[in-house]
């Protein structure tokens, strides 16, 4: 963190920008720092704000398997699609975003609002600082919070402390978008709408951006941590109090595309940001999993003329089915295991275009847009806690509709007979009544519904990747593992039987295959809570050079500094086995 201490000294952190082409115009003399002004400082945070969400969403997407590639490795430098060997890798983009990108500038711009008393961009900063510190500690544990900046070793904040401060921070900044005081004082800047390239300077729709935070932080607590029918209930009641109000409006970050930065991250340029710190999106060389696209999307292994590609109508919204050579056959959904590797018959041009979605897929395109939160998110968080509350034909309705606002953002048509029939038949399949509905059904929705949203991975975390591959049942039913129901009205070749998520072929066996993890020789099973990813390791490059004390301290390193890999297979707070509505299969103890 020394490094991190340097660089918030120094006022050019603030980036000066006058539009997206100007991200990355830093000045890079610590000697002539320059002066900015609030109205632009605001556009470097919540540019990175969005960047973010994708530094998140870019990992999760392969460590969830709803994405792979076609080799096969167990070591790279892109580890999340290979064979989790993380250590070899020094550099996490999630950490440096967190303490440089937006810690230092939001720390200065926070700084400058105080001493001119425009206390309305402090909220913005610190709403966006809220999210950002529940994004990384929610990534990697244990993080510096209460002495960063402060001294060039800070402490180690342990997570239950770094979350203590989230909830009071979540619950004042509620408090504190209702004072006037604050949103508009006397000495209030406005905000002009070229700065907030979120809200376009309406303060009104931050203050319920940061309750719809809170919903997200309170949603921890299920169903590991706090799993009681006040938690459940207090958890409703904050997501009803954000789609309720007026000011309600989907935070977004618009890209209008051009060059570099001005595209959307997850776009076909591929921009890269701040170059060697960042990943650019690999979704031209990525392959859907045959969890995903198989299992959860339903996808058939041929087009059928009055089904079409998938069970699911949202899946050649996501990703367009491509054709094959004429020994593969025609166009078709494809799939493929997790780190398995192609067939040498096969090309990555056999298998879906995750760019394309028939122009359908408003988070690939080039003048797409990132989401910080989305409002079938929220409504899926309604819905959990209405499940654990034991109202489980609330939780159905609130998942049938999360699920159809999902399929009109993909622009999901069922407005003819044949589209109707396949719109019909997919909530037949899937969600055929309350009386069936499982907490399996409601979050393999949200799995769908989180596709290339950083939730995606911590929602499979939270309820510890269970299926009957480990073992791991929630309420009786194993979350990850997917099943065809009786009675469906077309079962294509492909789409029978069910399918369990497993951890990808081919992983780092230097550890991931040793210890406690267990492996059925004959399902090839691994009964262990312990034999997966559940946080990532801290940023090698400053962490063990200038903070290796506290690694020691805190067990992330072991007595000679070296990242100990024990610690990515330590569960985070929210994920230990506290409820009874969690079961295990297996008496191998939970880290």
């Amino acid at each position: 963190m020394k490094k991190y201490l340097y660089i918030a000294m120094c006022s050019a952190l603030c980036v000066v920008l006058a539009g997206c082409q100007d991200f990355l115009d830093v000045n890079t003399d610590p000697d002539t720092p320059i002066t900015i002004t609030l109205d632009q400082a605001l556009p470097t945070a919540c540019f990175y704000a969005s960047q973010l969400n994708y530094d998140h969403a870019e990992y999760g997407v392969y460590m969830c398997q709803a994405l792979t590639t076609g080799g096969k490795s167990q070591t790279g430098s892109y580890p999340y699609s290979q064979g989790w060997e993380f250590l070899g890798v020094n550099r996490h983009p999630m950490w440096r975003r967190h303490f440089y990108d937006l810690g230092t500038n939001i720390a200065k711009m926070v700084e400058i609002a105080e001493q001119q008393e425009s206390l309305n961009y402090e909220l913005i900063g610190r709403t966006i600082m809220l999210q950002s510190t529940m994004m990384t500690t929610d990534l990697f544990g244990d993080m510096p919070r209460s002495e960063v900046y402060q001294k060039s070793s800070p402490k180690y904040d342990s997570q239950e402390e770094v979350y203590e401060w989230l909830f009071q921070e979540a619950d004042e900044l509620v408090k504190l978008y209702q004072d006037p005081a604050w949103t508009n004082g006397e000495k209030a800047l406005p905000i002009p709408a070229k700065s907030d390239r979120i809200y376009q300077g309406d303060i009104r729709k931050w203050g319920v951006y940061a309750k719809a935070l809170r919903c997200r932080l309170w949603l921890r607590k299920l169903p590991n941590w706090d799993n009681t029918p006040a938690t459940c209930q207090r958890i409703i009641q904050m997501v009803d109090d954000v789609l309720n109000d007026p000011n309600w409006e989907e935070p977004r970050y618009n890209y209008p595309g051009g060059v570099t930065e001005s595209n959307c991250p997850w776009g076909s340029t591929c921009p890269k940001i701040n170059s060697w710190e960042s990943r650019d999106n690999r979704l031209a060389s990525s392959i859907p999993t045959t969890f995903f696209a198989k299992a959860l999307l339903g996808g058939y292994t041929q087009k059928h003329a009055q089904w079409g590609f998938a069970l699911d109508p949202r899946a050649d919204r996501m990703m367009t089915p491509r054709a094959g050579s004429s020994a593969v056959g025609g166009e078709a959904m494809r799939w493929l295991e997790s780190n398995f590797g192609m067939d040498n018959s096969m090309k990555v041009t056999y298998y879906p275009d995750l760019y394309a979605g028939n122009g359908h897929n408003p988070y690939t395109q080039n003048t797409g847009y990132i989401a910080l939160i989305t409002e079938e998110e929220l409504m899926f968080i309604k819905a959990e806690a209405q499940y654990w509350s034991g109202d489980k034909a609330g939780a159905y309705n609130t998942t049938v509709e999360a699920t159809k606002l999902n399929m009109d953002r993909y622009e999901v048509q069922h407005t003819t007979k044949a589209a109707q029939r396949i719109y019909d038949n997919f909530f037949d399949v899937r969600l055929p009544g309350a009386t069936e509905f499982t907490i399996a059904d409601l979050m393999q929705q949200k799995y769908v519904a989180m596709y290339l949203q950083e939730e995606q991975w911590t929602d499979m975390r939270r309820y510890n990747y269970s299926s009957k591959t480990n073992g791991i049942y929630y309420d009786g039913v194993p979350v990850y593992t997917v099943k065809t129901r009786a009675g469906v009205r077309y079962t294509p070749e492909g789409y029978t039987g069910e399918y369990s998520l497993r951890r990808p072929y081919n992983l780092y066996a230097a550890y991931w295959d040793q210890d406690d993890c267990y492996e059925d020789p004959s399902s090839k099973a691994v009964y262990s809570p312990n034999a997966w990813v559940n946080r990532l390791n801290p940023d090698t490059e400053t962490e063990t050079k200038y903070n290796k004390a506290e690694l020691i301290r805190i067990g992330a390193a072991n007595a000679d500094g070296k990242v100990d890999y024990h610690w990515m297979q330590k569960h985070m707070i929210w994920a230990m086995k506290n409820s009874p509505v969690c079961t295990v299969s297996n008496s191998i103890e939970w880290k």
